[in-house]
């Protein structure tokens, strides 16, 4: 039981968050069909893809510190980055938007606009990443099967650290500042919620604030776990995007889970 919190952190948690969201996607499609004449479409459509593309970033940390040493865990942390900087974060965002404002107002450039710069900035992620993670090393051990993780934080240079920083800004933008930016405007359509529509769907303002908690949850888990590097210089606190996965998880099904109306 030496490496028992290391399970707890790496394994069972990142498993628990994934499975979360995918049961989220598995909802969001079964109840897309009544929903949709409300929200749009596009809005669960785009929720049920943002869904599944964060479950499998989640669920594939122990695949990454369990398929070998470098630069086995580089391949598989650029691929879960991508997923989750590249699809996760623009889908999440159309997805809140078209629940706040409804999925007719997803208008085509914005799909073209987002999911483009969002899939540049993964693109940069993956670039800079290669060159930022300076190996692998062992951090626990099942049995005798050894666990590695990269070496982003280790033997650090001042090249490498102004790679860390790109790394860090590329995070910070997506989907950070992206997904802060949709739960902000959702919110504030949530507070400001038209009369003549809450008339009809008088359930509505209060599913798009939980929508707009669950968002934020995970956004500024991500920008916490950040800033304990910048600023206390303390690496490595990847619990901290599981803990936020799960509380937003929780926000997310509920908000899903309320009827359009109260009665």
């Amino acid at each position: 039981m030496q490496y028992f919190d290391k399970y707890i952190l790496y394994i069972f948690l990142p498993i628990i968050s994934g499975l979360t969201f995918f049961a989220l996607a598995g909802f969001v499609k079964y109840i897309g069909p009544i929903r949709q004449f409300a929200a749009g479409k596009q809005t669960y459509t785009r929720a049920f893809i943002g869904f599944i593309a964060f479950g499998l970033y989640l669920i594939t940390r122990p695949v990454q510190i369990l398929v070998g040493p470098h630069p086995m865990p580089l391949i598989i942390n650029n691929i879960r980055e991508f997923f989750m900087i590249g699809v996760f974060s623009p889908s999440v965002f159309l997805a809140i938007y078209g629940l706040a404002f409804g999925g007719e107002n997803i208008k085509k450039w914005m799909y073209w606009v987002l999911y483009s710069f969002c899939i540049v900035i993964a693109v940069i992620f993956v670039i800079v990443n290669i060159n930022a993670i300076g190996g692998s090393e062992e951090i626990f051990r099942i049995g005798n099967y050894i666990a590695y993780d990269g070496l982003w934080f280790k033997n650090l240079t001042p090249y490498r650290r102004n790679l860390m920083s790109i790394l860090f800004a590329c995070r910070l933008i997506s989907p950070v500042i992206i997904l802060a930016i949709g739960a902000t405007a959702a919110l504030g359509r949530a507070l400001t919620y038209p009369e003549i529509r809450k008339k009809i769907y008088n359930n509505m303002p209060k599913k798009i604030i939980l929508s707009s908690i669950g968002t934020y949850c995970f956004s500024f888990s991500m920008l916490a776990v950040g800033l304990l590097y910048i600023y206390g210089d303390i690496p490595n606190q990847w619990w901290g995007y599981y803990i936020g996965a799960l509380l937003a998880g929780i926000f997310e099904t509920w908000s899903i889970s309320l009827p359009l109306r109260k009665e």
